[in-house]
């Protein structure tokens, strides 16, 4: 066997399907337009009458309205956490931080002059995760992650559960494996695989779309009566999913208004009592009543 040079070519089993679906294609254009001068015959002639469900549905856009006001407000959020503020102690790879320290750095941030947050009446939000020990807190926040996930709260969960094995993981030792290492394959890993299919993708679209018109419209009807009956049930199954995931006990809270300077006081005068916890984290939201109304609302304060 010897070294060949390659030449690069669409795969011909690719190509064949390509010509097999030239005769549908081709043959589209005349039915295309027959079939938009027989629509124009009858255009107007049948009577459609009015969906009643329709009517039920006439207040919709104001619903629609309401859910983007609350859900898309802005506000601001402020996450403190032993594991990347200068706040705490920190002893070799280890960081502490308690519930009280973690309510001092919060009151001190709210006075800090470069920030620029609205003057005016605001209203705000507290979250005090707390655990006793790297384990612990870990657990902590991975309960309230699992009801509600906060990204800085899962990247305080993932640094928590390194610490809490630290000194077991310094005794693993490490198999690593030989390079060059062997890997699945997937052929659209390559870009022009990808557009192939793409381009291939849409020719036999194309056929298949003409190969549906063999279905009776009754039959049509039939399907997409029962794939909207499918919908409704999945509607009400998935609001049942995402509501129960979202119920549970985790952490304490604190609902706060006021311009900052008020804030910053009642938030210092409500600082926790000293319990043994070594670990916490902090989550503020504060904004006006609209920004902070689903977090409020969620949290049931």
């Amino acid at each position: 066997m010897t070294w060949n040079p390659i030449t690069l070519a669409p795969p011909p089993s690719l190509q064949a399907v390509h010509d097999e679906l030239q005769g549908c294609r081709g043959a589209a254009p005349n039915e295309l337009d027959a079939s938009q001068n027989r629509l124009a015959a009858v255009n107007g002639a049948i009577p459609i009458a009015s969906n009643p469900v329709a009517a039920a549905a006439a207040g919709v856009e104001a619903l629609r309205i309401a859910t983007i006001g609350l859900l898309q407000a802005g506000g601001h959020f402020l996450c403190l956490h032993p594991y990347i503020h200068p706040l705490g102690d920190r002893r070799g790879e280890y960081a502490y931080l308690t519930p009280q320290q973690t309510v001092t750095g919060m009151a001190d941030k709210l006075a800090d002059p470069q920030d620029v947050l609205s003057k005016n009446s605001l209203e705000s939000v507290f979250l005090l995760l707390r655990g006793v020990d790297h384990d612990h807190f870990a657990a902590v926040l991975d309960a309230f992650c699992t009801l509600f996930p906060v990204t800085e709260l899962m990247l305080a969960k993932r640094r928590a559960k390194w610490l809490a094995t630290l000194e077991k993981d310094k005794l693993i030792r490490a198999v690593g494996p030989v390079h060059p290492s062997w890997h699945s394959h997937e052929t659209r890993r390559h870009p022009r695989t990808v557009q192939l299919d793409q381009e291939m993708g849409g020719l036999l679209g194309m056929a298949e779309g003409y190969e549906q018109e063999n279905t009776r419209p009754e039959a049509e009807l039939n399907a997409l009566i029962e794939k909207k009956r499918t919908h409704l049930q999945e509607l009400d199954a998935a609001w049942t999913l995402v509501t129960d995931a979202l119920r549970g006990d985790s952490g304490v809270g604190l609902a706060l208004n006021g311009n900052m300077g008020s804030i910053r006081r009642q938030l210092k005068e409500n600082t926790p009592p000293v319990e043994g916890y070594k670990l916490s984290a902090l989550c503020c939201w504060i904004g006006s009543i609209d920004d902070v109304a689903f977090i409020r609302e969620m949290v049931s304060l």
